[in-house]
């Protein structure tokens, strides 16, 4: 069996509680060449806890003998960093978003397609077994779909991962820093067509590309399935001190409407999200529980009824994890030739739509 070599550039949260851990799992799949971060107090934990190499920059990581890279750095290198790695030949496994402007996605998939390398955003619900077997009961049933509903109260991870080992670097250097925000401004800017205020800046960059951007592209694969595509634009919202975001969009064929909502909500302990799918004769509901939680099943329910007797059935797919089952169908593309889930067309697809939502709610 080929055993790819990752090099990760990025070496925060989502590194330390799923990456890392997942890829080192998965040993006869995956072997790890290092870690970058730009915080040494972040490099020495994870060489210490891991026991994993650690660099300071990517340059660095790309100077070793790696097949591929796990992109997980701040939203606004990803681009750039996906397409320096593909053009040094390597495959390339990206956080999303992968980019704030779907320009910038262009750039990725020419890049890719010149390089001919596999390259795969990183949206771990596409590989919830109950998302799996929703999209197989919804296939093709779209000219009966009435309506969806998204929505979502999260306060961020602190309830789900104070039992982690994790560390989190305040080492950074300020150059660093002012970099880092003033690539997300530019960036940003080019994608809502001015210059946003910090509030609208704010909004967009949380509680639309960095949260319902997940839930934009579940979303967007059940409308797959079932040949359904988006229209227009009917309303949108930033709102709750640039906590929260909110759209809605019609759908065709026929006379469907998407809404879909995120806010964060910091000082209670509890995460939901549930999608909601309306047909004329049943209601498909998913509650997914807070991604951090590794291995805890999403609910997935079908309402019906036979005139006055009403059934509800729980479906139990599988325990298998969305965050590793990526990585499988990542290693299986670079592997196997076999096609790449969420490539790069659907999240510039993505990012089409949360921009339509932003310069909606901005005006």
């Amino acid at each position: 069996m080929t055993r790819i070599r990752v090099g990760i550039i990025g070496g925060g949260l989502i590194t330390q509680v799923e990456h890392l851990p997942n890829l080192l799992q998965l040993p006869g799949l995956f072997s790890v060449g290092g870690v970058t971060d730009p915080s040494r107090t972040v490099r020495d934990h994870i060489e210490k806890r891991w026991g994993v190499k650690s660099f300071e920059s990517a340059d660095a990581l790309l100077g070793e003998k790696v097949d591929a890279v796990l992109i997980a750095t701040p939203d606004a290198y990803h681009a750039d960093l996906a397409i320096l790695a593909l053009e040094r030949g390597l495959h390339v496994f990206s956080e999303k978003p992968l980019c704030y402007d779907p320009a910038d996605a262009d750039r990725v998939i020419a890049a890719r397609d010149k390089t001919r390398r596999v390259m795969q955003v990183g949206y771990m619900k596409r590989f919830d077994p109950a998302w799996r077997a929703l999209r197989e009961m919804v296939r093709g049933e779209g000219a009966r779909l009435r309506y969806i509903s998204v929505d979502v109260n999260d306060p961020d991870s602190w309830p789900f991962t104070a039992h982690r080992d994790l560390v989190a670097g305040s080492d950074v250097a300020p150059a660093l820093i002012e970099e880092t925000q003033a690539r997300r401004l530019e960036q940003i800017s080019r994608a809502l067509g001015r210059v946003p205020s910090a509030a609208e800046l704010k909004g967009f960059a949380g509680p639309y590309a960095s949260s319902m951007v997940h839930d934009v592209n579940l979303v967007h694969g059940l409308l797959d399935a079932m040949e359904v595509k988006t229209g227009a634009v009917t309303g949108a919202a930033i709102f709750a001190g640039s906590a929260g975001g909110q759209g809605a969009v019609r759908l065709a064929p026929g006379d469907g409407l998407w809404t879909v909502s995120h806010v964060a909500v910091p000082k209670l302990s509890d995460y939901s999200e549930r999608v909601s799918l309306f047909f004329d004769d049943r209601i498909y509901e998913l509650d997914f529980p807070s991604p951090y939680l590794n291995h805890q099943p999403t609910r997935l329910t079908e309402k019906r009824s036979d005139g006055h007797h009403a059934r509800r059935i729980d479906h139990r797919p599988s325990y298998a994890e969305g965050f590793v089952e990526e990585l499988k169908s990542w290693w299986r593309a670079m592997v196997e030739g076999t096609p790449v889930e969420n490539p790069v067309e659907d999240a510039r697809r993505d990012m089409e739509l949360l921009g339509a939502f932003a310069r909606k709610a901005i005006g």
